[in-house]
């Protein structure tokens, strides 16, 4: 008999082509990871991948076997959902996904009148850039700056989360404070990757053109918010994080360089689950409390 772990470790290996990949998306150790895959060929009697130097290739038995381990993990989440769709106790978890920029900080300063009012739900928070897969159940609700097209999820547009340019005031003192946008071209420049603008309503060629140069770029839209903080340059900055930060200046008064709208979305099935009612709900009314703070109309200080 075939141990359904045993296939789940299996599917990540076969999706993600590497061990250290899969073990971190499984969240376990590699070594772990490597003895599950032994047990599971052993237990069958064949190879499943061939270990070569870039990683892992699959054997034509894998390849067989990965098409159906694919629709029996299908399954069991399919199962999962309806199991929990059908749970009308306010006790239990409830993972949230949420881009980096809302749920690292602000998200956690909020929930708080959550908890207190539902003490038997375990809040879970999965701070991540990349897209969780609410069909497979990586979270039960996704806070994205995007519209989902599958037809099994329900999406709400909550809050539209403007990014102003900002600068610390120990770099404005040091370098002046710029009066436009051309001046930009005489500062230290900070700049994020292509990727990050991808769900956002802009051009990154405007972004870029007024900069000479970039004095930092990443690809983690915490590391440039860090980087506008400690006073590498002037940056694109949420409004949201900003108005926690009393020492950062807004340039150019309410100028707009880029914005996303934020959705929340679930499963439809989990929805009817008690406890994940609640926390959409809760998150909704939250958002849209707070949208004023997102848009940038209230901020920490003014230039």
């Amino acid at each position: 008999m075939l141990d359904w772990e045993d296939l789940k470790y299996f599917l990540a290996m076969a999706e993600h082509g590497s061990l250290s990949a899969a073990a971190r998306k499984l969240n376990v150790s590699q070594p772990t990871l490597s003895r599950r895959l032994t047990a599971l060929e052993e237990n069958i009697g064949a190879e499943l991948f061939a270990r070569t130097r870039t990683g892992l290739e699959m054997t034509l038995l894998g390849e067989q076997m990965r098409h159906h381990a694919r629709h029996m993990q299908d399954d069991v989440h399919a199962i999962e959902r309806l199991v929990t769709g059908h749970d009308s106790s306010l006790s239990g978890s409830v993972m949230i996904s949420c881009i980096e920029a809302v749920g690292a900080v602000w998200l956690i300063k909020n929930l708080k009148p959550f908890s207190e009012q539902y003490p038997g739900i375990t809040v879970d928070v999965k701070v991540d850039n990349a897209v969780s897969d609410l069909l497979r159940r990586e979270a039960d609700i996704a806070l994205r700056m995007f519209r989902p097209v599958q037809n099994d999820l329900v999406a709400k547009r909550t809050v539209t989360m403007n990014y102003g340019y900002y600068a610390s005031k120990k770099y404005l003192a040091a370098r002046g404070v710029p009066q436009s946008l051309s001046e930009l071209k005489d500062h230290n420049f900070i700049l994020p990757h292509d990727e990050i603008l991808t769900h956002t309503k802009t051009d990154p060629r405007k972004i870029y053109a007024l900069s000479r140069s970039a004095a930092f770029r990443s690809n983690s839209m915490m590391a440039l918010a860090t980087a506008v903080k400690e006073g590498f340059g002037i940056g694109a900055y949420s409004c949201v994080m900003a108005a926690e930060e009393p020492d950062l200046i807004r340039l150019f008064d309410d100028l707009v360089v880029f914005s996303t709208d934020i959705w929340l979305v679930s499963h439809a099935e989990l929805r009817r689950s008690a406890r994940i009612r609640a926390m959409f709900d809760f998150l909704g009314d939250m958002l849209v409390a707070n949208a004023d703070t997102f848009s940038g109309r209230i901020t920490a200080s003014a230039a």
